[in-house]
């Protein structure tokens, strides 16, 4: 093939370009200036120019210019090195330069542990070479010992790799090997922050199968962290709680932790007389049972009923972090068909939904908008199902009467947006039900309101009101003349502007 002679001066002047600068870096006096100029000449190139220029560079020369205690020349051929990576595929950085990546993992400067994992993540998406990296023990094992890394980044970098290795058939088997397991009990006992770190990464990785699960906890790499619980150190404690949330999700999880009595244990430190562990404990448990309630109600319902109970008792509480917590969770338990249907046969949610009616007011602004959203979770559903549509119904008439005028309406009025936007939450949670339909249509100024362009300030809440009139449009419930303001609305848009088409409608005349 015929290559055009100004191609040619461009490819001969390119290779005597890099050959200078290569032959530079085996100086080490010139390094740091070859390296500056390394980086403006490529961050400066055409990109059709970049991936030619990265082939003809020797770039296992650059890594070896890592090999330095100044720590400018190791951020240039850090800088260097991820350009030109990210201008490869990643097959081409895999075969060419795995053995250097591999070597740069264990460097004591965090950079260039950084730039590796970078290299890392978009590697690992190639199923080929996750195997590949799979059978490489010293890549696997700089790996874990990035999770005790002190900068942040790098351990998070690391942690996220693991995972994705540790979901992969081949890369549960390496993690669990007992070279590697040996490896994981070094970096856990550096420290609690490091050691809570590493059960993180376990338990994201046992959640994504029960294959997964059965490996690491025959490997030990689980039970080890349930004595945590008996620790004295409660914030340690309150964290492994949280985290044993995410296994609890899971049947097999729930199942490995009842067995091994943990939920009875967390349980009765919810009856405890320790006052001191109730208080700084107590979060962490709701959340690890709402958690669990979320996924499987009825267990929770049918074996820790005392819980919930606890929940709704804890909103009449005086401590407003806990009242918080107790919403949140209620809410995210009820958020759900099945949660909805096992919280209505305990009986109990009616005298919740009244006591959060009375105590709205008396709620400082944070406590008021997580227990409106408590509500929106209560009453809200996305399936036409009559059982679920009774039990909101019910729910929202414990508010007491008048409660969409006296409360939901009131604060998607409030001028405060995080209320406003709550209180319009609530509407729009109940604009899809037969029944609410009926409650918007019943009461006075509420349509007038949703459909008053001139009240919104915000793009949140005219988007918010938008999708409840267009709900409210497709209603068999509103008579025709609403439902046809209502399609009108709908046709102009949320951001329709009315004075500014009548002058622009004006000036085209």
């Amino acid at each position: 093939m015929n290559i055009p002679n100004e191609n040619k001066i461009n490819m001969a002047s390119r290779e005597e370009w890099c050959a200078d600068k290569l032959s530079k870096l085996l100086k080490e006096e010139l390094r740091i200036s070859t390296l500056n100029e390394i980086k403006d000449h490529l961050e400066s190139l055409p990109t059709n120019e970049v991936k030619p220029t990265v082939n003809l560079l020797e770039l296992p020369l650059v890594f070896d210019c890592l090999n330095n205690t100044n720590t400018e020349q190791i951020d240039l051929a850090c800088n260097i090195l991820s350009f030109c990576l990210d201008n490869l595929s990643i097959e081409e950085c895999s075969t060419k330069y795995g053995t250097p990546l591999e070597r740069a993992l264990s460097h004591p400067y965090p950079a260039v542990k950084l730039m590796v994992l970078k290299e890392l993540e978009r590697d690992i998406k190639n199923e080929d070479i996750l195997i590949d990296l799979c059978k490489r023990f010293s890549l696997l094992e700089s790996l874990v010992r990035c999770l005790g890394c002190e900068v942040l980044e790098v351990a998070s970098r690391s942690s996220k790799i693991l995972k994705l290795i540790g979901c992969s058939d081949i890369g549960i088997k390496k993690l669990t090997s007992s070279d590697l397991i040996n490896v994981f009990h070094e970096v856990i006992s550096m420290n609690d922050i490091v050691r809570l770190r590493v059960f993180e990464v376990f338990v994201e990785i046992a959640k994504e199968s029960k294959t997964n699960f059965q490996c690491l906890n025959s490997s030990g790499l689980i039970s080890c962290f349930l004595n945590d619980l008996d620790s004295n150190d409660i914030l340690l404690r309150m964290n492994v709680i949280e985290i044993l949330s995410q296994l609890g999700k899971t049947e097999y999880g729930f199942e490995y932790l009842e067995s091994h009595d943990v939920i009875s244990k967390l349980g009765s430190i919810l009856k405890s007389d320790d006052s001191i562990d109730l208080q700084l404990c107590q979060p962490g448990i709701l959340k690890f049972f709402g958690n669990i309630g979320n996924c499987q109600p009825n267990r929770i319902i049918e074996q820790y009923s005392y819980v919930l109970k606890k929940m709704f008792e804890n909103i009449n509480s005086s401590d407003f972090s806990l009242v918080g917590v107790s919403l949140d969770t209620i809410g995210y338990i009820g958020s759900t068909t099945n949660g909805k249907c096992a919280l209505d046969s305990m009986g109990i949610v009616e005298n919740g939904m009244s006591l959060i009616s009375s105590k709205l007011g008396t709620f400082p602004t944070e406590i008021t908008v997580r227990a409106l959203k408590c509500i929106e979770n209560l009453l809200s559903t996305d399936e036409n199902n009559l059982r679920v549509q009774f039990i909101s119904q019910k729910w929202f008439s414990a508010l007491g009467p008048n409660a969409m005028t006296n409360i939901i309406l009131k604060y998607a009025k409030n001028p405060f947006f995080e209320l406003r936007i709550a209180g319009l939450s609530v509407i729009n949670s109940i604009s899809n039900q037969i029944w609410g339909q009926e409650v918007i249509q019943d009461t006075p100024g509420l349509i007038e309101f949703l459909l008053d362009r001139n009240v919104e300030t915000h793009k949140e809440s005219k988007d918010l009101k938008y999708e409840i009139v267009k709900v409210l449009s497709e209603s068999s419930v509103l008579d025709s003349s609403t439902v046809k303001r209502l399609k009108n609305y709908v046709k102009e848009g949320a951001f329709y502007v009315q004075g500014v088409m009548e002058v622009a409608f004006e000036e085209n005349n």
